[in-house]
């Protein structure tokens, strides 16, 4: 992989600043961990979507939701989501993969962090 040069980055920064594109938002390290885990589920989203060579549509599609709630779910937008759709939407994703386990693994993490969260 190739990294871009001085120009095309400046160029980038130059569209961000503008608005013309969105970056993807950072976690802050003080996070809650509500916060973090709403953060990695669309993380893993972003993974799976790289992972089955998904397109940003065919990924609503699976979903149910329109495109730009697609978008701010990959550019990691948490403060525009509650942690429940969030894993509704991952789960909608796991389960369509029909992958065992994937979704074994899915429980397993959605069950240990509650237990974090409790403690």
């Amino acid at each position: 992989m190739s990294y871009p040069d001085r120009e095309r980055i400046f160029k980038v920064l130059d569209k961000i600043k503008s608005g013309k594109i969105k970056s993807t938002e950072a976690l802050d390290a003080s996070a809650s961990p509500l916060d973090k885990m709403k953060f990695n589920v669309c993380q893993q989203i972003l993974k799976f979507k790289r992972e089955h060579n998904y397109s940003n549509l065919e990924l609503a599609e699976i979903i149910g939701v329109g495109p730009a709630i697609i978008s701010r779910i990959l550019h990691c937008q948490i403060d525009r989501f509650k942690v429940d759709s969030l894993l509704n939407y991952y789960f909608a994703l796991v389960i369509s993969s029909k992958n065992n386990k994937l979704i074994k693994q899915f429980n397993e993490e959605l069950s240990e962090f509650l237990k974090d969260l409790a403690a």
